[in-house]
């Protein structure tokens, strides 16, 4: 790779938790392997915006320094962006509410700043470079801290009256006996399916005294139960963990099939570290899809597939910055 003969960008995935950082070119070749880092977060819960500019600062400034052709900076985030602002409108996450986070991102580094949902960061890559290429009607959606996905229709990204599109995760399954979500309603699948949502059950059951295995598991680590815990037991036969999973199964199946139901879609490329809970994990939610699905044709020809990269969030932030300079098309 001749790094002066390529177009370079700065990509970033701002998540729930934690971002990932990296110098990714036109074809999608990193320079060199991602950094990740804990996104930090003020006393209040809400993620601290200028903290997160400081630790991107030396990335830029490396980047203007030894890159002759640097031509910004990517950033996905993981809630609704408006793409034309930057301003991240809700990202119940890092519970942000109309924070202009692009203006205050191109104001401190002074390079272009195109920001945009990580669901729409991992769907372009996945259209350019990954599973999505060739296909028509695609969906993109992640599990993990949170539920949420977008969605290409018709040969292009769509993403609705105000670009917020594939918000599935924030629809409503049981408002009345459901958790509060982050995004101020309560019952949301989000609440239900999500990695802390499934720890939180698990920790439930654990307070009831439903679960001797994750009991046990808990006391081992001196430490509230996680979603890596919720599966572990499962797999070790705890019947109040594996009716967690079948809970969340279940729902995944009635969220995706729903989809596929209204947009007779050709694929769902699934994202997010959930999806590694289990070896059938994946398995059991398509046969639950399938199951829910109503022609014969869509049970028959859907493809569901994962995620073609590491991080597909991280390289969309850099495919849609070429996108917007013209260097790549669909």
């Amino acid at each position: 790779m001749d790094q002066n003969k390529s177009s370079w960008t700065l990509a970033v995935d701002i998540g729930g938790t934690k971002m990932d950082i990296a110098l990714i070119n036109q074809v999608g070749e990193l320079l060199e392997p991602a950094v990740r880092l804990m996104v930090p977060f003020r006393s209040d819960g809400s993620a601290d915006p200028e903290k997160i500019l400081d630790l991107l600062e030396p990335f830029v400034q490396r980047a203007r320094g030894e890159l002759s052709n640097f031509l910004g900076v990517g950033l996905s985030v993981c809630g609704n962006i408006d793409e034309d602002t930057g301003e991240a409108v809700l990202v119940a996450n890092l519970y942000w509410r109309y924070m202009p986070f692009g203006k205050m991102a191109t104001d401190r580094f002074q390079v272009p700043v195109f920001s945009a949902t990580d669901v729409r960061m991992a769907l372009i890559a996945e259209m350019l470079w990954g599973a999505g290429v060739g296909y028509q009607h695609v969906a993109w959606m992640t599990l993990g801290t949170g539920y949420g996905g977008y969605l290409f229709l018709n040969g292009q990204m769509y993403g609705g009256t105000h670009g917020f599109a594939g918000n599935l995760g924030h629809s409503i399954y049981d408002e009345i006996h459901g958790a509060q979500c982050g995004c101020g309603q309560k019952g949301c699948f989000e609440s239900y399916v999500a990695g802390p949502a499934i720890a939180s059950q698990g920790q439930e059951a654990v307070d009831c005294g439903l679960s001797p295995v994750l009991s046990n598991m808990q006391q081992e680590v001196n430490s509230p139960v996680t979603t890596r815990m919720v599966f572990e037991a499962a797999a070790r036969g705890d019947a109040a963990a594996q009716e967690i999973l079948e809970g969340v199964i279940r729902k995944l199946g009635i969220s995706l099939s729903s989809m596929v139901n209204l947009l007779d879609l050709d694929m769902i490329i699934l994202g997010g570290g959930v999806w590694n809970g289990s070896p059938d994990f994946m398995q059991r939610v398509d046969q639950r899809i399938r199951g829910f699905v109503m022609t014969e044709e869509a049970k028959r020809d859907l493809k569901i597939v994962r995620e073609s990269f590491d991080n597909s969030a991280l390289m969309g932030a850099a495919a849609n910055l070429f996108l917007k300079k013209g260097l790549l098309t669909f």
